[in-house]
């Protein structure tokens, strides 16, 4: 799928093609916290392939976090924070301003099945019953803009409620990411590749630092489109891949 970083795409920022952008953060040495990529499209990618071109002199092994296994953990144990981060509609931006892309998105963190059907609760409810299987994860702190109380939270006077209940949410949804029983740390060699399922897992990189060549990894992106397409295709039989 080509995004605004081109067909394929280098985290070496000479390696890029010309006109494609480098307006993210994989393009430093920084630590990468756990998130999805392309959460400010509205489709974002399936599948997310990556291979270790060369690693860094000290520093910047990958970290991966299944996210539907946070949430259905939080769904069991923090059901006041699962549904928070289930009903409040967030929103992502990039802008390259070299380029000329600004793109914008929004979702809930934890994107499940409503079985109210639009018929809403209470502010502040736990609304247990209300939420299916969890069909997506959209999360990235760095593309997240500001958050916007709903109108009845302000109309009911709730708005530091609101605050509140998000913080406490992301206070529970982070330390889950953090812990080593959803979290995997891989120091990848070179040649090695991954394959990241972007609506289900997330994936960062630790802080690195390098003197000989810099660390450089290549990948793409798949739809989720072409994904379930050439899932379908198999299941009918149809194993060759072309």
């Amino acid at each position: 799928q080509r995004t605004l970083f081109g067909n394929m795409w280098s985290t070496h920022s000479s390696q890029m093609a010309e006109g494609t952008s480098v307006a993210d953060s994989a393009y430093s040495n920084e630590a990468l916290p756990l998130h999805t990529d392309m959460t400010y499209y509205r489709d974002p990618p399936g599948l997310q392939i990556f291979t270790m071109v060369s690693p860094a002199d000290d520093g910047g092994e990958s970290t991966f976090a299944d996210g539907l296994a946070v949430a259905e953990y939080m769904r069991k144990h923090h059901g006041r924070e699962f549904d928070v981060l289930c009903r409040n509609v967030r929103r992502y931006q990039s802008i390259d301003k070299k380029n000329g892309w600004h793109l914008e998105a929004s979702g809930p963190i934890i994107q499940a099945i409503d079985q109210w059907q639009n018929r809403s609760g209470p502010f502040g409810s736990s609304a247990s019953c209300r939420w299916g299987a969890v069909v997506g994860i959209r999360h990235n702190d760095l593309d997240r803009l500001p958050d916007l109380p709903p109108f009845d939270a302000i109309e009911h006077g709730r708005v530091e409620e609101y605050y509140h209940e998000l913080d406490q949410a992301h206070r529970v949804w982070n330390e889950l990411l953090g812990n080593d029983q959803f979290r995997l740390v891989v120091h990848m060699e070179p040649g090695d590749t991954m394959v990241v399922a972007n609506h289900r897992c997330l994936h960062g990189r630790q802080r690195f630092t390098t003197s000989t060549s810099p660390r450089s990894v290549m990948g793409c992106y798949v739809s989720q489109d072409d994904l379930e397409s050439r899932f379908r295709w198999m299941m009918e039989g149809n194993c060759t891949l072309n």
